[in-house]
């Protein structure tokens, strides 16, 4: 049968699911890199309807905004309260326009070069909407407002008074190009993660094979440090999902470990929600419901304490007196309904000889799990342990009532059911999930309640 790729998010509807953690000045440093290159890239590119300007006699017409340069280094960006701060000077803008003065007889064409003495970017990631705003405003003194070329003093200090009053009243600043950045900034970091690579995985044996495609190219928020300590900046990754929309604020389940917003000599962490992997495994588990686990005398080799027979299911269970001989042989239907990280709730069916589906038992577990790491970048998720929390009996066969006589033994031999050794149950092949695009090298991972953790080199630290 055909491998089957399904589309799965690293969000629940665009609900951040997978959240990274770095040295707050690498974050940094690579963000004014993106503001800079969109600054140089696109803001020359855009049209702007510049007004004329009409001051004490001198005409500025055909305004038109040329060329960019930029020096960004040593900006101050704050990740918490989300300003990002250019000044002195950091920014110089590039105008070319034609002039006249009937009065002093002066007319031609000549070059603005305004340097803009600051530019402020504040930056809003609403939770509640899932979607960035970006509010931009400049400005610049008198003095900025330079124009080479003039020979006349007066004249000049009048065209430079001319710009300057006319760019005030106009809102050049404070709205018309200011405007632009707003949108395109947004719709710059846009097309940035549009190019992020999707990450392709296939599921264990256990798990069927099933083939996943995990996008990572919708950009959802700005980095920020929700922490307020400074020390490190949180970036979100998302990507497609035809589940039932979420709208969730996730970043408080990866900050709630300190061990993921703490600045420890450049380390790069990647959380990865719980939501994230039952989302994954649900899609799973629906394969389940049309075919099942079996589990018999032939599925484990080593030692157990009971046989697949009826004298065995008697020390656990009442209600089996009467119908069956006690070396009667049984086996079971696996079906699993849900799993986490950290839980997995299952259904066991007992065939016994030729009564199908004799009783159904409901079983929860915690899991006990581990994260290998494959050749320096690669991971999987393994079970190496389990404990049984709940059991209970979902149905028995309308020929008698069966009802569990030793829960704490039923429990033990349930976990005993499970060969780690022999049967080692993994989420991914031995292939593993690469992380090449991320990691340089992935030193440790492990797994809490709220989802998984890797840490390591970024790849390009």
């Amino acid at each position: 049968m055909k491998i089957l790729i399904f589309l799965i998010s690293f969000s629940l509807f665009l609900c951040q699911n997978i959240i990274t953690s770095w040295n707050y000045d690498k974050v940094l440093m690579y963000d004014l890199q993106k503001i800079n290159r969109f600054l140089l890239t696109q803001m020359a590119k855009r049209y702007y309807d510049f007004p004329e300007i009409s001051y004490e006699g001198i005409k500025i017409t055909n305004i038109y905004f040329d060329n960019i340069e930029t020096n960004l280094y040593d900006s101050y960006l704050n990740y918490n309260t989300s300003v990002f701060l250019f000044t002195p000077n950091k920014i110089t803008l590039y105008f070319t326009f034609n002039y006249e003065d009937k009065t002093k007889g002066y007319s031609g064409s000549a070059t603005l070069e305004l340097k803009i003495y600051t530019m402020k970017l504040k930056i809003r990631n609403d939770k509640t909407k899932l979607k960035p705003y970006v509010t931009a405003k400049m400005s610049s003194p008198l003095e900025n407002y330079n124009i080479p070329g003039i020979a006349d003093k007066d004249f000049l200090k009048s065209l430079q008074e001319a710009f300057f009053n006319g760019f005030e009243n106009n809102s050049v600043l404070s709205y018309i190009i200011p405007f632009r950045i707003n949108y395109y900034l947004t719709d710059y970091y846009t097309q940035f993660y549009s190019k992020k690579k999707s990450i392709m995985f296939t599921t264990s044996p256990f798990f069927e094979k099933k083939t996943f495609l995990i996008g990572n190219n919708k950009f959802l928020f700005f980095c920020e440090d929700a922490a307020g300590e400074f020390k490190n900046g949180l970036c979100y990754y998302s990507g497609d999902s035809d589940k039932e929309e979420v709208k969730r604020d996730k970043t408080r389940d990866a900050i709630s470990n300190e061990r993921f917003i703490q600045n420890k000599d450049d380390l790069f962490n990647v959380f990865i929600n719980n939501d994230l992997v039952f989302d994954i495994t649900d899609e799973i588990a629906q394969t389940f419901y049309r075919k099942p686990k079996t589990y018999n005398n032939q599925t484990n080799i080593k030692p157990l304490s009971y046989k697949f027979d009826v004298a065995s299911l008697k020390k656990y269970f009442n209600g089996l007196d009467g119908y069956f001989n006690n070396d009667d042989y049984f086996y079971c239907l696996v079906y699993i309904d849900y799993v986490t990280l950290t839980e997995a709730r299952y259904r066991v069916r007992f065939d016994i000889v030729k009564r199908l589906n004799f009783f159904t038992l409901n079983i929860t577990s915690k899991l006990d799990t581990e994260v290998p790491i494959i050749h320096n970048t690669k991971f999987n998720v393994c079970l190496k342990g389990i404990e049984t929390t709940k059991v209970e009996v979902i149905y028995h066969s309308p020929l008698s009532n069966v009802e569990i006589s030793d829960m704490d033994g039923l429990k033990k031999v349930i976990e005993e059911s499970f060969d780690f050794n022999y049967n080692k149950i993994c989420f991914i092949n031995d292939e593993g999930i690469s992380m090449k695009d991320y990691f340089a090298k992935i030193k440790n991972a492990y797994v809490r309640k709220e989802g998984l953790y890797l840490e390591g080199d970024h790849l390009y630290q």
